[in-house]
């Protein structure tokens, strides 16, 4: 699996949560560790793994500038996952306080192999009410040598006693840019030629969760034969979704009011199989931005983090066909035609069609 090959094994390799690995390895720094620590934020954005490399470098032997070294006894364990001191736990499946119980039993026990027992507490907004005061005690007084991590995804369900015990370290949903920039690695490592647009969509489906895109992007290498490049319009195929280059296409074509050609272009897309309901999600987000780069002089900027340049210079020349006011009237009659969709009519192309023909009617 892609997302364990390349899961980050040292804090330089995390990508995109510079804040909180500097803030870890500042605590690194101190005569006194914290030992109670909740990582929040989506999922996929590398809470576990960076409490993992923070259990590695506590443990290391030789921390060079305070990463792990890789080489001493710890960190070799820690590679064959044969280290004894960290102990891993899914509160969505361990969740009552029997459970809690059983982890107590643990902590009392000095380390074996390292100087802390970490305990990474996965989920940790599952803990029953019961279980998770059965924690707090723990956490008021731990031992010396124990270091709690608790991961959650939903930091608002997590009681407030345990938050005021715990060093809060928020974790942010990573940019498409360093999305794409990883997945770029993983691609040249493996071996398979790719378009940088086709990584572009597998990291915006992800939707800030490196796993998520990492994932996806091993199911659409595994149906590359006989295809060979990751392309664009495989990855739109794979997913369902029209690509942003035929999005862009069929803007064109309405911005050049070419009502026939537009709307032969929902026939073909609808005779392919489209989504049409994720075709107007992908259409009115673009004519979103199509917006801002009208009314934002900055906008353009922001883009540059999430799409290749040709994209970006061809939506500006798409944007000298419309006005503000074009793009507003084509949003509301969108954003109807999507909730008569929802309705079922007797043909699905209608709600968009008659959007269309009423776009080309008032302007």
């Amino acid at each position: 699996m892609f997302y364990h090959k390349y899961r980050p094994k040292f804090f330089r390799e995390v990508v995109g949560q510079e804040i909180v690995v500097k803030i870890l390895q500042n605590f690194l720094k101190r005569d006194s560790i914290p030992h109670g620590y909740l990582f929040a934020g989506e999922k996929g954005t590398g809470k576990t793994s960076v409490a993992r490399i923070y259990a590695k470098a506590l443990n290391c032997l030789h921390l060079k500038e305070n990463e792990p070294c890789g080489e001493c006894l710890v960190c070799r364990l820690f590679q064959e996952n044969k280290f004894l001191d960290i102990v891993e736990i899914d509160a969505a499946s361990h969740r009552k306080i029997d459970d809690i119980r059983n982890l107590q039993e643990h902590i009392g026990f000095r380390p074996l192999q390292g100087k802390y027992k970490v305990f990474i507490i996965d989920e940790a907004h599952s803990l029953t009410e019961e279980a998770a005061n059965a924690l707090l005690k723990t956490l008021e007084e731990p031992p010396t040598h124990a270091i709690f991590i608790l991961a959650t995804t939903e930091p608002t369900r997590i009681i407030p006693t345990i938050l005021s015990r715990v060093q809060r370290l928020d974790f942010r949903r990573i940019s498409l840019p360093k999305i794409v920039a990883k997945l770029k690695l993983i691609a040249e490592n493996e071996g398979f030629a790719y378009e940088e647009p086709a990584l572009y969509l597998i990291a915006e489906e992800a939707g800030g969760s490196l796993r998520d895109a990492e994932t996806l992007l091993e199911k659409i290498a595994l149906s590359l034969n006989p295809h060979t490049i990751l392309s664009e319009n495989l990855v739109a195929e794979f997913l369902g979704h029209l690509s942003l280059i035929k999005i862009l296409e069929f803007l064109e074509l309405i911005s050049k009011r070419k009502i026939n050609e537009s709307l032969n272009f929902l026939e073909k897309i609808y005779a392919q199989g489209f989504d049409l309901n994720l075709f107007l999600r992908s259409l009115l987000k673009v004519i979103r931005q199509l917006m801002f780069l009208k009314i934002h002089p900055e906008y353009g900027k922001h883009l540059e983090t999430e799409k290749p340049e040709e994209i970006i210079d061809r939506m500006k020349k798409i944007n000298e066909n419309f006005s503000l006011d074009d793009l507003k009237k084509l949003s509301f009659l969108l954003f109807e035609a999507d909730s008569y969709l929802k309705k079922e009519p007797p043909s699905l192309l209608l709600p968009i069609e008659l959007a269309l023909i009423e776009y080309f009617e008032v302007k």
